[in-house]
């Protein structure tokens, strides 16, 4: 199934073909980042990482940043 993802750090919108089952961190996992430090939005609302991915989602993922 084909997904639009938008990194919002780099700017960079990006097509991807991926399989069926498909979850959140499955995507992040294939994209290199982690689950801890980014935030992941279908039409602008956070998803968890045990979501499904629909064919034809267009998803951010932003990352986060903390410190002290």
């Amino acid at each position: 199934m084909k997904v639009e993802v938008n990194l919002a750090r780099e700017n960079v919108t990006k097509s991807l073909e991926v399989p069926d089952y498909y979850r959140v961190r499955d995507l992040l996992k294939h994209l290199g980042y982690t689950i801890q430090g980014t935030v992941v939005l279908r039409n602008g609302i956070p998803i968890i990482e045990d979501e499904k991915i629909k064919d034809g989602d267009k998803l951010t993922i932003v990352l986060t940043a903390s410190g002290g």
